[in-house]
């Protein structure tokens, strides 16, 4: 409780400059979209071709980007990259079939037909956990991306060289929609197709204001995906750590979507809050000097615009996956610790979860009474 005042006084200095951008970035022309692919051939008129993309990762963020870059033509050949043959098929993998075979992305579980090539833009969506085997794994393969892109939840190191680093504000759902018979010219039978529901859409994904990001978000906008390279990244970077770190462990926790985190965790979020501002506040001083004076209502608003969705570590856990906590409220416990802090409502979060992990996994391992052994 006695490190609350100063959590509150670092929490609402004003924005610097996030505020008058971000209201800006959030602005856009739909009716730019066409001459943003057009231009987009003066930003790759080093390539021979239209840029090569590679996304590795074959889940909801994966499969999305890659079908709509298909779609939208702006890219050459794009290649989906899912998980490898010895981990088995997920129960998603119907979906991400079907995405794949209407929009003519090339899915592929290992990377045999591609060694020794050069992709243009490498986009990463796996969790934080996986990303230094994803590393190792295109090394081996003797595969270079000459702009990596690195979506995913949390803080980690550099593991990339000329990465950028995305911050989204969606989340991303598989559903089946129908199509009308118009557009199956069959009045006699109603067709079903596999897309994707992304929650807040029109909000731009946010990456660093480098050569590198521009050239990235000019492919994204062209492709029809909204993305900005804006100077105050730190800022949305730290932005989006605060709503998954009060929300994705304690989801686990609370086995509850957005709405009931709000409704009935309300209190041990705001602990959690305030042991962010004091431990991260050091670490991350370029973000803290573009905090606005509304930042808490900031966090809390944006988790509440996520509504009756469960946060994708809640949905990890209930998959019975491995779960990303050392780069969310464990990089917390880990900086407070070489800061000599304290963060026990962090250390207490980051120990429930890895009490229910094992509670878990050992009853998966049980077999029942009257199953054979």
């Amino acid at each position: 409780a006695g490190s609350r005042p100063l959590a509150r006084e670092l929490a609402r200095r004003p924005s610097r400059a996030y505020q008058t951008r971000g209201r800006h970035a959030e602005r856009r022309c739909h009716s730019c979209v066409a001459s943003r692919r057009a231009s987009l051939c003066d930003t790759t008129d080093d390539m021979a071709s239209a840029p090569s993309v590679l996304v590795v990762g074959g889940g909801r963020v994966g499969t999305y980007v890659a079908c709509k870059f298909k779609s939208a033509g702006t890219t050459g050949e794009v290649v989906l990259k899912g998980s490898p043959a010895s981990r088995g098929v997920s129960s998603l993998q119907p979906f991400v079939d079907a995405m794949c075979a209407e929009t003519g992305v090339t899915f592929v579980r290992d990377y045999e037909a591609h060694r020794d090539r050069v992709f243009d833009f490498v986009f990463v969506s796996v969790k934080t956990y996986d990303l230094p085997s994803v590393k190792a794994e295109l090394d081996a393969h003797g595969i270079t991306p000459k702009t990596a892109i690195l979506v995913h939840n949390g803080i980690v190191g550099p593991l990339f060289a000329n990465a950028v680093r995305v911050v989204i504000p969606q989340s991303y759902d598989f559903v089946e929609e129908a199509v009308e018979e118009a557009e199956t010219q069959l009045a006699s039978h109603r067709k079903k197709r596999i897309t994707i529901h992304v929650k807040n859409e029109e909000k731009p994904w946010v990456m660093p204001d480098t050569d590198a990001a521009r050239a990235v978000a000019s492919l994204l906008e062209a492709s029809d995906m909204r993305a900005v390279a804006d100077p105050a990244f730190p800022y949305g970077l730290i932005r989006k750590f605060f709503i998954n770190g009060v929300a994705n462990l304690l989801a686990i926790v609370g086995d509850c979507d957005c709405n009931g985190l709000l409704k009935n965790h309300r209190e041990r979020m705001e602990r959690l809050y305030e042991e962010f501002v004091l431990v991260l506040a050091a670490p991350h001083a370029d973000a803290f000097a573009m905090l606005p004076e509304d930042f808490h209502s900031v966090v809390f608003d944006g988790l509440a615009s996520y509504g009756e969705h469960f946060p994708s570590t809640k949905m990890d856990f209930d998959a019975g996956r491995a779960l990303e906590v050392d780069s969310l409220n464990g990089y917390v416990v880990a900086q407070a610790k070489r800061q000599g802090l304290p963060a026990p409502e962090n250390e207490k979060l980051v120990d429930e979860v890895a009490k229910m992990v094992r509670a878990r996994d050992l009853l998966r391992a049980t077999p029942a009474r009257d199953e054979p052994r």
